[in-house]
C-alpha cells in the first residue's frame, strides 16, 4: 500500500483559515472591549449602528433606542459648537480623535467618558464608519473636581487667615464681611451670617451678613430660645449642626423646621463661635434657592473659618469689656475721691453762696433806706456776679468729674487746669494746713487731651500728696507743683514733703491694687497711668533726696509730629 499522502493546502483554504483566525481575534477583542469599555459604531453620518451593553448601561438607553440616533441624544449642552466641530473635522479627515466628552444619561444625571474615535476607511480612503471606544471616568472627574474645590477652599482659608493676622480693630468688620462674601460666592451659597448671643442668652443679634441679590435678609434680632429651641440648645452647648434638607432634622426639631422653612433655608450649617469654651455667637451658612449636600471636608474647613473669626471677634469683645470696666472703675474712683472731699466741696460752695446772700441783703438795705448810690449798687452786683460764677464753676467741675461719658479731646493748657484744680481743692488744703506753691512755666504749650481726665489726674496726685503729709510737722506741710517744656513734651511735677514711697512699692506703685494708704483700693495711680498712656504720655514716681515723693507725668505738645514713648517709666 502506498503511504497516505497529506494533501497540500490550496490558496483558497489558506485565505479561509486566515479569515477565520482574524475573525476569531476580532471577536475576542470585541468581547474584551464589551467587558471593560463602552463601544459603539456609527455610519459616515454619525448615526449609531451598534452599541454594546456597557454603552447602553452608562447612557441609560436601550440598544434599539440608539440605532439610527446620534450624539445629540445625550448632549448636555456643555460643549461649545467649536469643540464639536473640531471633533467632527478630525475624524472626517480620517484621523483618530482622543479626548473627554460629557453626556447626560436618560435619568438626567451627567457622566464623563474618555473617548477614542477611530475612522474605518473605505476603498476610496474616506471614512465609511466610525468606531468609538470609551471609558467611564465620571467618578474620577468627580473626585478630581472635589479635590480641586478642596484645594481652592484651603488656599482661600490660608489667605483669610493671613488677613486676620494682627488685624487692627477698625478693620475687623470689613474683613469679616469680605470673608463671608468670598466663602459664600466660592461655595455657591445664598447667605452667610454672623450672629452674637444677646446678654439674656435668649436670642441672637445679627452683626455681619452677606447674601446674594434677591435673597431676603434674616431679622436683625432672632429669639432662638422660643422659636428654634432645638438649635438654641445646640448653640448654647457649643455644638455645630448642619442639614442638606429640612427633613434631615430630628423629630425634636419640628418647631425649628417650621421657622427655618419660613426663613427660606433649604440647607444650612451652623457653627458656634467660642471664647475659651463658652459660645458667644454663631456663624451660619445657608442656601435658599436649592438644597445642598455638605461634605465632611467642607464642614471641617468652615469650622476653621469660625475659629479664626471667633478669635478676632472674641478678642475685640474682651477688649471692649475691659475698656468698659476701666471706665466704670475710673468713674467710681472719681466719685469715691469726691466723696472724701465732700466737706471741702460744701465749704467751697458755701463761701460764694454766703457772699451772694450777704451782698443781696446789703443791696436790699440800701434800697430800703433810700440811700443807695448807683456806684455802690453796681459794686454789689459785680460781687454777686463774681461769686455766682465761682459757685457755678465749682458745680460745673463737679458735674464734669462725676460724668461717666467720654468727652472729646481738645487743646488745653495744663497751667490753666492746675489753677482750676487748686481752686477746687483750696478748702481742703486750708483745713489740712498745707501750702500749695505753683511754679508754672509761662507760655506753656497746650496739649491735646480730655480736660476732665487731666483734672482727675491732678486731683488724684494732689490728694495723695495731702494724705501723705498727715503726720508731717507744720513747717513741712507744703506741696510744690511745677510745669516745664522739654522738646516735644510738657511735664507736670508734683512733690510733697511727706513720708515718701516705701522702697518695696516704688516699682509697682502704678499697678492696680497697690497702695500705701490705710484702707486704700490702689486704683487711683493705676487709672492715672492708663489715662496718661492713652494720651501717648508716661508717668513716673520717685523719692526726693530731701524727703517726700515726686510724681511727674509728661504729655506730647498739641500737633507734635514726633512720637512719644507710651510705656510707663518707674
Amino acid at each position: 500500500m502506498n503511504p497516505a499522502v497529506t494533501p497540500k493546502p490550496t490558496a483558497s483554504s489558506s485565505i479561509g483559515d486566515a479569515f477565520g483566525s482574524s475573525m476569531n481575534d476580532l471577536l475576542q477583542v470585541r468581547a474584551a472591549l464589551d467587558e471593560h469599555s463602552m463601544v459603539c459604531t456609527t455610519d459616515s453620518q454619525g448615526c449609531v449602528t451598534y452599541a454594546n451593553n456597557r454603552f447602553c448601561e452608562v447612557t441609560g438607553y436601550k440598544r434599539e433606542e440608539w440605532l439610527g440616533q446620534d450624539y445629540r441624544m445625550i448632549d448636555p449642552g456643555c460643549h461649545t459648537p467649536e469643540f464639536l466641530r473640531s471633533v467632527w473635522q478630525t475624524i472626517s479627515l480620517g484621523s483618530v480623535w482622543r479626548g473627554e466628552i460629557q453626556g447626560r444619561a436618560r435619568d438626567g444625571s451627567g457622566f464623563w467618558v474618555a473617548s477614542t474615535i477611530i475612522p474605518v476607511l473605505g476603498a476610496d480612503a474616506s471614512p465609511r464608519e466610525y468606531l468609538a471606544v470609551c471609558q467611564d471616568i465620571t467618578e474620577h472627574k468627580k473626585l478630581h473636581a472635589e479635590m480641586e474645590v478642596r484645594q481652592q477652599l484651603q488656599h482661600l482659608l490660608a489667605d483669610l487667615s493671613t488677613q486676620f493676622v494682627a488685624l487692627a480693630d477698625d478693620e475687623v468688620d470689613n474683613t469679616i464681611l469680605r470673608t463671608l462674601k468670598q466663602i459664600g460666592e466660592f461655595m455657591e451659597l445664598d447667605r452667610a451670617t454672623l450672629w452674637q448671643i444677646e446678654d439674656d442668652k435668649a436670642g441672637l443679634q445679627l452683626t455681619h451678613h452677606w447674601q446674594r441679590d434677591g435673597v431676603p435678609l434674616p431679622p436683625e434680632r432672632f429669639q432662638t430660645e422660643s422659636s428654634v429651641p432645638w438649635a438654641h440648645g445646640k448653640l448654647l452647648a457649643g455644638d455645630s449642626f448642619h442639614f442638606a434638607k429640612l427633613s434631615d432634622l430630628p423629630s425634636e426639631a419640628d418647631s425649628d423646621m417650621q421657622v427655618l422653612r419660613h426663613l427660606g433655608s433649604k440647607s444650612l450649617v451652623c457653627i458656634p463661635l467660642l471664647a475659651t469654651t463658652r459660645p458667644f455667637g454663631a456663624l451660619v451658612f445657608a442656601t435658599v434657592r436649592a438644597e445642598r449636600t455638605w461634605t465632611l471636608d467642607e464642614i471641617t474647613e468652615l469650622k476653621l473659618v469660625a475659629q479664626i473669626i471667633a478669635n478676632v471677634v472674641g478678642r475685640r469683645r474682651a477688649e471692649e469689656r475691659a475698656e468698659q470696666l476701666r471706665v466704670e472703675i475710673a468713674h467710681s474712683a472719681r466719685a469715691s475721691m469726691l466723696g472724701e472731699l465732700a466737706a471741702a466741696l460744701a465749704h467751697e460752695l458755701n463761701q460764694p453762696l454766703t457772699a451772694i446772700l450777704s451782698n443781696a441783703q446789703a443791696g436790699r438795705r440800701f434800697l430800703s433806706a433810700g440811700a443807695a448810690e448807683p456806684e455802690e449798687v453796681g459794686a454789689i452786683l459785680d460781687d454777686i456776679v463774681r461769686d455766682g460764677r465761682r459757685a457755678g464753676g465749682v458745680v460745673h467741675n463737679l458735674r464734669a468729674m462725676l460724668s461717666n461719658a467720654s468727652p472729646p479731646r481738645e487743646d488745653c493748657s495744663l497751667n490753666e487746669i492746675i489753677h482750676e484744680v487748686a481752686e477746687f481743692l483750696h478748702s481742703e488744703l486750708v483745713v489740712q494746713g498745707i501750702e500749695l506753691e505753683q511754679h508754672l512755666e509761662p507760655d506753656l504749650p497746650p496739649v491735646h487731651a480730655v480736660r476732665v481726665e487731666m483734672q482727675q489726674i491732678l486731683v488724684n496726685l494732689l490728694v495723695n500728696a495731702v494724705q501723705s503729709m498727715r503726720e508731717a510737722p507744720a513747717e513741712r506741710r507744703r506741696i510744690d507743683i511745677r510745669t516745664r517744656k522739654g522738646g516735644t513734651k510738657v511735664t507736670v511735677e508734683v512733690r510733697d514733703h511727706g513720708c515718701g514711697i516705701p522702697i518695696q512699692h516704688l516699682s509697682s506703685i502704678f499697678h492696680p491694687f497697690v497702695t500705701t494708704k490705710q484702707g486704700g483700693l490702689g486704683m487711683g495711680l493705676s487709672i492715672c497711668r492708663r489715662m496718661i498712656e492713652a494720651h501717648s504720655g508716661f508717668i513716673a514716681a520717685c523719692n526726693h533726696e530731701d524727703g517726700g515723693a515726686v510724681l511727674a507725668f509728661s504729655l506730647p505738645i498739641a500737633d507734635s509730629s514726633i512720637p512719644v514713648m507710651t510705656e510707663s517709666r518707674t
